[in-house]
């Protein structure tokens, strides 16, 4: 039965998409076989999104691709600087030597390399500053020439960006370049901008320090003169005060005080006397005229303090004081306070001593102001005629005082500012002599600087360049071709780079977790070697072991599968069958890729009716087995494959034709399609006891490694390991190089 081409891609779409639908072209049978889509991320290890880059995997892709990459990037390195060399524009550079000392050294005073540094930024910016740049331009010939002509109206502008200015640290010496395609025109206009720049800015700095020279010379002879007429103030004023010195002034100006406060204390007792006779005499006035009785000069206060000095009322006094104090005591005692008959008692007796108080007081009162008045009259012994006179004469002595005490007054108060007027004049002498100093020094520095040269001064004139820059063309070439021959070489690198391939055995348990049960190598290169029989059964042999100590039962039905087409699980399928046979078992290898077997290649055997008509039913279990040329294994070939076959894995003789193999022989490998292109091996897997996923290196890709594994396994399919295929194979040591004896 012929195979059907549309029938088989819709068969594919659907096992992409996650679901498989096989039905028979009269709509009569339909399977469906649902899988969960891919991962982006297989098992422990996947890193489907890496972040970073992988230096080991950009490494492999440079092996892979190294020819194209180094061929890419010669083309695209040639391509680039060719034109670099032939378009560049051809320039000539014009230099000029000036030289920059140190003002420290000039003057012998050791580098002063901060200074020297400022000094030289500063007139290097100046030499680009555009007043400099435009008086270079009016120079005769200058702005005519052809380089400047072409350089537009902005001509100061071209000037200032391509000229350049180096100065180097530390060093006294400066460069001023500029380039151009003209050799006379950057000669001629660095030159120009060399004499302007000494022109404008250099000597007229050392007009300017002429005219500051003069400046400070001016000064200072202004301050000289100045000076003489203060200190002639200062020694009139000296040999006024009869010193120089401010503190003996000082001194003299307390003695005065003192002197001065001796007078007014006098002043102040004079007038005090002369108040109390004012007094006296103002009394005698009044008794005698009558006006004044003599009772009234007793007061009240002096008649009490009198009968308090009484023994007998001082007695009294204090007995009531003793009485009060018992009394308040009682009342404190007691809970009935004044109510208590004992305080009635004190009380009573307090009143009867203040009545006898009254009466020894109103009875002693006549004596007392008689012995007071007694005491009044006996005071005035000077008649109003002597006190008089003793007022007249020290109404004289008041006035000397007065005009005393105002001279001396007068006298501290011009010598406290005389002292003061010292004391500012010497200190504004001081600070003249100080400026007057300063501006000596620096009129002596300025003398000395100007009796040295200028500071920047000009070692070579610029020459006309007879030599283009063909180095730094050249050198501009070489990073173009370098260039060009990085961005060839890099895309085909990162191109194979993104492709994602296996390039090691140890990259699939590291990065996707699937586990490597050995490594097959190229039969293409193997070929060549004597031993290569050997080397392939070897191989086989190691990997038949790995699998038989897998830890579970043994699998007895190997299916042997890949992600994609070309990856070597033909030709390891039949090398694993042929190794189990070599053991003594018996072993079938069943061709389970219908659409396009190649098992019976390898083992020289015609492709006649096979695993597609056991399917279809058209013939029995042993009429499909084939014997080989290896003892003990046997083969079911291909056959002619169609939709009816296909259809056939998904119903349950698969099982039983499986079933029955398993039965007949000690070992079933079942060489399958990918795993990525159709359902056939998902079906297929289902009925087996393990999958071995073969990948070949630098061609398996490894997310669909990874999207391949997770099928197998979200259908519950028992998978193995995987089988490296192209892997090298190292040559024997020199121990294991004989040959095994028969």
């Amino acid at each position: 039965m012929a195979t059907d081409p549309n029938l088989i891609d819709s068969v594919s779409a659907a096992a992409s998409a996650g679901t498989l639908m096989l039905r028979d072209r009269e709509g009569g049978l339909s399977t469906t076989v649902d899988f969960p889509p891919a991962l982006s991320a297989g098992p422990a290890g996947v890193d489907g999104a890496e972040l970073g880059v992988d230096y080991i995997r950009l490494m492999h892709a440079c092996r892979r691709r190294w020819a194209p990459a180094t061929l890419l990037g010669l083309l695209l390195s040639v391509l680039l600087a060719v034109p670099v060399w032939i378009f560049y524009p051809r320039s000539y550079e014009a230099v000029s030597w000036l030289r920059v000392r140190d003002k420290g050294g000039m003057l012998s005073r050791g580098r002063d390399s901060s200074e020297l540094e400022a000094y030289k930024k500063t007139n290097l910016s100046l030499m680009k500053s555009s007043n400099v740049l435009q008086a270079a331009l009016r120079r005769p010939g200058i702005e005519s020439l052809p380089t400047l002509r072409e350089a537009g109206a902005d001509q100061v502008g071209w000037i200032s960006r391509k000229l350049q200015v180096v100065a180097p640290q530390d060093s006294e010496v400066v460069q001023v370049k500029l380039r151009g395609k003209n050799p006379d025109d950057v000669a001629k206009i660095i030159n120009a901008v060399i004499t302007s720049f000494l022109d404008d800015v250099v000597n007229k700095e050392r007009t300017e320090r002429l005219a500051r020279r003069d400046s400070l010379e001016k000064k200072f002879k202004e301050n000289q003169a100045e000076l003489r007429t203060r200190r002639e103030t200062l020694n009139s004023l000296a040999r006024t005060l009869g010193t120089r010195d401010s503190q003996e002034v000082a001194t003299q100006r307390s003695l005065l005080m003192e002197h001065l406060g001796g007078v007014r204390f006098d002043l102040n007792v004079a007038n005090r006397e002369i108040a109390v006779i004012d007094a006296e005499l103002e009394m005698a006035e009044a008794r005698d005229s009558g006006e004044l009785d003599p009772d009234d000069l007793i007061s009240e206060e002096m008649l009490e303090a009198a009968l308090a000095r009484d023994p007998q009322i001082r007695e009294l006094s204090d007995r009531l004081l003793s009485l009060e104090e018992a009394i308040s005591f009682q009342e404190q005692r007691s809970v009935r306070r004044a109510g208590e008959p004992a305080v009635r008692r004190l009380r009573s007796q307090a009143d009867e001593m203040r009545r006898a108080l009254e009466r020894w007081k109103r009875q002693l009162r006549p004596a007392i102001v008689s012995e007071l008045m007694l005491d009044q009259v006996g005071r005035r012994v000077e008649s109003p005629a002597v006190l008089r006179k003793r007022r007249e004469l020290l109404c004289v002595k008041l006035e000397s005082l007065s005009k005393e005490f105002d001279q001396l007054s007068k006298e501290v108060t011009d010598l406290g500012r005389a002292n003061a007027d010292l004391d500012n004049r010497k200190n504004e002498l001081a600070h003249l002599e100080q400026i007057t100093n300063a501006i000596g020094m620096e009129l002596e520095s300025s003398a000395i600087d100007l009796n040295m040269p200028n500071r920047v001064t000009l070692i070579e004139q610029a020459g006309v360049p007879q030599v283009s820059d063909t180095v730094f063309q050249l050198l501009i070439t070489l990073i173009s071709g370098m260039g060009g021959f990085a961005l060839g070489s890099g895309l085909i690198v990162l191109v194979e780079y993104l492709r994602n391939l296996v390039y090691a055995p140890d990259d699939l348990p590291r990065r996707i977790g699937l586990r490597v049960l050995g490594t097959f190598p190229l039969l293409s290169k193997l070929r060549k070697r004597p031993d290569y029989g050997a080397v392939t059964a070897e191989c086989g042999d190691t990997i038949r072991t790995v699998i038989s100590q897998s830890g579970r039962d043994v699998p007895k039905v190997i299916l042997v599968t890949s992600a994609v087409e070309h990856e070597g699980k033909t030709t390891f399928a039949t090398q694993l069958a042929a190794s189990l046979a070599r053991t003594g078992n018996r072993t079938l290898l069943i061709d389970g890729d219908l659409r396009h077997p190649h098992a019976h290649l390898p083992l020289e055997l015609e492709l006649r009716a096979g695993f597609p008509e056991l399917l279809r039913g058209e013939m029995g279990n042993d009429e499909a087995v084939q014997p080989t040329s290896i003892d003990g294994l046997f083969a079911v070939t291909g056959g002619s494959c169609d939709y009816a076959a296909i259809t056939a894995l998904s119903k349950a003789d698969l099982g039983e034709i499986i079933g029955r193999y398993r039965g007949s022989f000690d070992h079933v490998v079942i060489d399958a399609g990918p795993v990525l292109a159709f359902a056939d091996a998902l079906l297929l897997g289902q009925k087996c006891d393990g999958v071995i996923l073969t990948t070949m290196l630098d061609m398996s890709s490894v997310p669909l490694v990874s999207k391949a594994v997770d099928r197998l396994q979200s259908v519950g399919i028992r998978l193995l390991g995987s089988v490296v295929n192209g892997g090298t194979t190292a040559a024997p040591s020199r121990r294991y190089a004989s040959p095994l004896p028969v």
